[in-house]
């Protein structure tokens, strides 16, 4: 699809279509997600749950994807011992963990409703980073293997979300 053509979404089959764009997109594309952050929608009903489900499976689908084309390039460099390339992969999966937070930046989506996907996503992608580096220190531990260790001690530099990320749920009197 092209970006000319895409629309700021208003509808709900707008959305419906962006987010399966969304969901089926290898990468990023910051043009669709320029679009998309433009829309607007009327977030109340039923209809308002509906989104808010859809919005959330979009999301998810996106990190599933992230996560499997990750685990799939880790894998590779491990089996070529290509231990110098482990720390841009992760570098790179950091940045596109922060780019599926793009939901942030809806006006018309409730706060509390992104407070608790932003929550979400930060727990899942906090929790996979965190296995798979405790993952990687076995191995150097098993194998004795200096160049994943010193792989591991950049790794561990790399800040998944900046601490001024977190985003404080508004309450709502």
């Amino acid at each position: 699809m092209e970006t000319g053509a895409v629309a700021p979404p208003v509808t709900y089959e707008n959305w419906l279509n962006c987010f399966d764009l969304l969901k089926s997109s290898l990468s990023y594309n910051s043009e669709i997600v320029e679009i998309i952050k433009k829309g607007s929608f009327t977030n109340t009903g039923y209809i308002a749950g509906q989104f808010n489900n859809k919005l959330a499976d979009a999301i998810t689908e996106m990190l599933n994807k992230r996560i499997s084309r990750f685990v799939k390039d880790l894998n590779m460099l491990i089996a070529f011992n290509e231990l110098s390339d482990i720390v841009p992969l992760f570098a790179k999966l950091r940045n596109q963990f922060k780019n599926c937070l793009f939901f942030l930046d809806f006006d018309f989506l409730d706060s509390a409703i992104k407070f608790e996907l932003e929550q979400s996503v930060k727990n899942q992608t906090k929790k996979f980073w965190n296995d798979t580096v405790s993952f990687l220190n076995g191995q150097t531990l098993e194998y004795s293997n200096v160049d994943l260790e010193d792989s591991l001690f950049l790794i561990r530099r790399i800040k998944l979300f900046d601490e001024t990320e977190e985003s404080v749920p508004v309450v709502k009197k």
